[in-house]
C-alpha cells in the first residue's frame, strides 16, 4: 500500500511539472508571436511614415517661431564692415545699395530694388519699394541679382546666422537697429493668390536652397522674437531678396 501512494505521490509530481513546463513553453510562444507583430506593425507604420516624408514634405506657413529661453551663447566678434566693401552699384539701373562684411562674405545690407517683369513692391505701392525693396518669387529671386552677385544658399545663410550666435538669437543682431549692419526691415511677402501681410512684423528672405518642384527655403526674421526662422515655403510667392557676392 506505501508503495502504491509513494507511486501515486510521483506521479502527480511528474503531471504537476509537465502542466508547469507545458504553460512556461506556451507563454514564451505567445511572447514570441506578439513581438513578432509588434516589430511587424512598426515596420509598417516607419515605411508609412517614410513615405509621407518624401512626397508630403512638411511646410511651415508665416508663424512666428517659439522662443527658446536658453543660456546667453557667446557670439563672435562682429565684423566691421570694410570701407571699400560697403556700396554696391548695379549698372543695370545706376541704384546703389549699402553692403557689410561677415565672416569673409560681401552681403547686400539692403534688400534689393531691381524692377524685374513680375517682381512687386508691397501694397503694390512704390514708395514701399522705395523703402523695403521689391518681392520676388523663389524662381525670379535665383537669376535677380546683379553680376556678380547672388542669391545665397542655405549654407552661406547658416554662416551668417551663426556668427551672430545661431537661429535662437541672430535675428536681434540682424534686425535694424541690431549691431552686424545687415539692417533688416520687416518688409513682409505676398503670396501667390495677390494679397500682402506682415508688413512692420516679419521679414522673408529666399535661399537659393530648394526642396522640390513645389517649395524652397527661406529665412524668417520676426519683430517680437530674437529667433531666425528657417522654414520651406511656396516658390511662387513673394518675398525679399539679399545678394551675396560670388
Amino acid at each position: 500500500m506505501k508503495a502504491f501512494i509513494s507511486a501515486l505521490i510521483v506521479a502527480i509530481l511528474l503531471l504537476l511539472g509537465f502542466w508547469y513546463y507545458m504553460n512556461k513553453k506556451c507563454d514564451e510562444v505567445k511572447n514570441a508571436n506578439n513581438l513578432a507583430i509588434e516589430q511587424a506593425v512598426k515596420a509598417a507604420i516607419d515605411s508609412v511614415n517614410l513615405h509621407n516624408v518624401l512626397d508630403h514634405p512638411r511646410v511651415q506657413s508665416h508663424v512666428f517661431p517659439v522662443q527658446v529661453k536658453k543660456e546667453p551663447i557667446k557670439t563672435k566678434k562682429k565684423t566691421t564692415p570694410k570701407k571699400e566693401d560697403n556700396i554696391l552699384l548695379d549698372k543695370r539701373d545706376n541704384q546703389k545699395y549699402k553692403t557689410v562684411t561677415i565672416e569673409g562674405s560681401v552681403w547686400m545690407a539692403e534688400n534689393l530694388n531691381f524692377n524685374s517683369e513680375n517682381s512687386k513692391c508691397y501694397d503694390a505701392d512704390e514708395k514701399n519699394c522705395d523703402e523695403l525693396g521689391r518681392l520676388y518669387s523663389w524662381n525670379e529671386a535665383n537669376v535677380v541679382c546683379p553680376e556678380g552677385w547672388h542669391l545665397p544658399n542655405d549654407n552661406e545663410w547658416s554662416k551668417l546666422i551663426n556668427h551672430f550666435g545661431g537661429i535662437n538669437q541672430a535675428g536681434k543682431h540682424l534686425k535694424k537697429g541690431g549691431n552686424s549692419g545687415f539692417n533688416v526691415l520687416l518688409a513682409g511677402y505676398y503670396d501667390k493668390h495677390g494679397h500682402y501681410g506682415k508688413i512692420d512684423e516679419s521679414s522673408y528672405h529666399w535661399s537659393a536652397t530648394e526642396q522640390n518642384d513645389i517649395y524652397a527655403s527661406f529665412k524668417g526674421i520676426y519683430g517680437t522674437v530674437d529667433n531666425v526662422g528657417t522654414y520651406t515655403y511656396n516658390k511662387p510667392d513673394g518675398f525679399s531678396v539679399r545678394c551675396i557676392k560670388d
